[in-house]
């Protein structure tokens, strides 16, 4: 019978090479040195020329915004294919989109010619009107391998308060798209071209519900 000290002396050099086997199969493919991929937030810039209102104009009220469920959460929304969405888990919003769109809506109606101002919600008994919004696209289309497009497409209710309730004054629906631009070296445009160019759709969108909202108080 061989002694146990005398058995592990024998056995320990072939323990090291099973070993040193090992964490060399799990380190085959993986850069020990690169980062791991970092999560990056943005925000939903809109830029537009203050219009002059007219000294009658009415106020508004913002209900708060509501999105499809396909885009309530903070990541970026990307469409691969005609019945295939996806979620950029390394690209998101700062905050929940339903918010910033919101925001969005409210400085773009502030700074319009339609309304001569967007009034908080503990003053909404005191609004002229109530604008509610719903956020039926927003995300970006890749099914074009040549060209990505970001879609917005808005519905919009105003009422007015009537001692029976509310009244619907308008429905209106818009629905835009917005290139994306590469940045230079890309052929496609990068997370951030992705956010500018959903900007721009909604600005556009909003510019056009804007006119909507004219005409139905016209």
């Amino acid at each position: 019978m061989i002694p146990r000290v005398l058995l592990m002396r024998r056995l320990q050099p072939l323990l090291v090479l099973v070993l040193l086997a090992g964490l060399n199969a799990c380190s085959v493919g993986v850069d020990l040195q690169r980062p791991a991929p970092l999560k990056q937030t943005f925000l939903l810039e809109l830029q537009r020329d203050e219009v002059p209102t007219r000294s009658n104009a009415p106020t508004l009220v913002l209900a708060p915004v509501r999105m499809a469920s396909a885009y309530e959460g903070r990541a970026l929304v990307y469409r691969m294919q005609d019945d295939r969405f996806e979620s950029d888990f390394y690209n998101q919003w700062f905050s929940a989109p339903r918010d910033q769109v919101g925001e969005a809506v409210a400085y773009w109606m502030r700074r319009g010619g339609v309304f001569a101002d967007v009034l908080p919600p503990i003053l909404a008994g005191e609004a002229d009107y109530r604008l509610d919004v719903v956020v039926t696209d927003f995300y970006v289309d890749m099914r074009d391998a040549a060209e990505h497009r970001a879609r917005v497409t808005l519905q919009a209710y105003l009422s007015a308060r009537e001692t029976a309730g509310r009244r619907l004054i308008a429905r209106v629906e818009v629905a835009t798209d917005a290139v994306v631009v590469p940045a230079e070296g890309e052929s496609v445009g990068n997370a951030q071209s992705r956010v500018t160019a959903l900007a721009d759709a909604l600005g556009k969108a909003l510019a056009r519900l804007e006119t909507g909202l004219a005409q139905a108080l016209n």
